[in-house]
């Protein structure tokens, strides 16, 4: 029984047996994830949830001076983690295991008190489940029309708050079985943008839920992964199916292959940026100089995108958007995706001179590969093109520790002040000296 053997798999893992470089990528990813969280806090986009909380606790909401219980802490900062799109994510699984796994793991580490080693240990259990189940259901499930990390997301924090909780392995495997019910959300909400992160919060909330069910002894269906959760969301079925989602189990760690991002918005929409960047870069490019622009991404990459958008929070979604930032600001930051900057005359005007497209192509190497290809024609006719195989970030074309770090400091830096990211940074990255209470106390805002 395959949530059995997950379930086993979330019991016994642990932190201090998993290779050093492997512990450090989890650590830089609590970071990254913390950094996202804190900027969605900033930007205010958690705060539709703030009249529907009532269970007031000791678990921080990040950034904020409130307590709220661990079920109400983990979805207010699952919520704002996502609505921010800057989380890591898996090409292999289209989805972002950080935004619902760390959150949960987080809550109930200061919940509770939970070390360091715990709370990493945690974390490579949330993020396996969600990985190899992910490749299981992943293209198959946006192509029936799902967000792949609410599929994901309950049984991913169930098996990290299994993990948390020292839950038995039958008993994280209820967790993960009871949670397969529970994880659901759509590609098509996209497209409201203020309120589709709640679908990604409610799935990391019900991990927490279906773990704290079967630590009171309640089961789940044995079963439930087999002949419900696959099926349901076009994943492999059969024997064969079942095997390649456990191969390896236990011995190799798939956290690291998860990217990092270098740009907000949605990550089909960072191959073109990265393609419009080198060209800019390379032919000195100014966007007066700019006749029209092609962009060309896979099939599913194109389903996803918003052109063009309505606002700045569909602009999220929108390559073409992206790619006018890319070519007007030399960037795609967070607090470019406004409504103010969306409404600029040449952010319209350039905006009317790019067309997205699908190379059939591309969609041969996804997901292995999620490339783009930008054709720029200059107003003297000249055409230029830049390819790229995969986004920056990706495991083939990594972020420095550097580079993660110092965008933590630029998203986390105007919640927390200049000395709280310090204390954070030295606290993530040391994390086996540290406790949940103790990180949690250092996420309070400055002063």
């Amino acid at each position: 029984m395959l949530a059995r053997q997950l379930g086993d798999f979330a019991a016994a893992v642990s932190a201090a047996e998993q290779p050093s470089a492997a512990r450090q990528a989890a650590r830089l990813r609590l970071l990254d994830t913390l950094g996202a969280g804190l900027a969605g806090i900033e930007l205010g986009n958690h705060r539709v949830l703030q009249p529907l909380l009532q269970a007031a606790g000791p678990v921080r909401v990040w950034g904020e001076g409130e307590g709220r219980s661990a079920r109400d802490a983990a979805l207010v900062n699952s919520f704002a983690t996502h609505s921010t799109y800057l989380e890591d994510g898996s090409r292999y699984t289209g989805g972002h295991p950080s935004s619902v796994v760390i959150p949960a793991v987080l809550a109930l580490a200061q919940e509770r008190g939970a070390g360091g080693e715990e709370i990493l240990s945690a974390t490579f259990a949330g993020y396996e489940v969600f990985l190899r189940l992910g490749r299981a259901i992943y293209p198959a499930c946006v192509r029936m029309g799902y967000q792949s990390t609410a599929i994901l997301g309950a049984v991913a924090s169930a098996a990290a708050a299994a993990r948390l909780l020292r839950l038995p392995g039958e008993a994280a495997g209820h967790a993960i079985a009871i949670a397969a019910n529970l994880g659901s959300g759509f590609k098509e909400a996209l497209k409201t943008a203020q309120t589709q992160p709640l679908q990604v919060g409610r799935s990391c909330e019900a991990g927490i839920v279906a773990a704290l069910l079967a630590q009171a002894g309640h089961p789940g269906a044995p079963r439930v992964l087999e002949e419900g959760f696959l099926p349901a969301f076009g994943g492999l079925v059969g024997e064969q199916g079942r095997a390649a989602i456990v191969a390896g189990l236990g011995g190799e760690c798939l956290l690291p292959e998860t990217y990092f991002k270098r740009h907000a918005g949605c990550r089909g929409n960072h191959a073109p940026v990265d393609a419009t960047l080198d060209l800019a870069a390379a032919e000195r490019l100014a966007a007066g100089d700019v006749a029209s622009v092609r962009v060309a991404v896979d099939t599913v990459t194109r389903a996803a995108a918003i052109e063009p958008p309505a606002d700045g929070k569909q602009a999220q979604f929108s390559i073409g958007f992206s790619v006018a930032l890319a070519l007007l600001k030399g960037r795609a930051s967070v607090y470019d995706y406004r409504d103010e900057v969306l409404r600029e005359p040449a952010v319209q005007d350039l905006l009317r001179r790019i067309e997205v497209v699908v190379d059939p192509q591309l969609d041969a190497g996804y997901p292995q590969r999620r490339g783009a290809w930008v054709e720029v024609t200059l107003g003297s006719g000249r055409e230029l093109r830049a390819t790229v195989p995969n986004a920056r970030g990706e495991p083939e074309d990594p972020l420095t520790e550097r580079e993660v770090r110092e965008k933590f400091r630029t998203l986390a830096q105007p919640r927390l002040g200049a000395r709280g990211v310090q204390r954070v940074e030295e606290t993530v990255l040391a994390l086996e000296a540290s406790d949940g209470g103790k990180l949690g106390a250092l996420l309070a805002p400055a002063p």
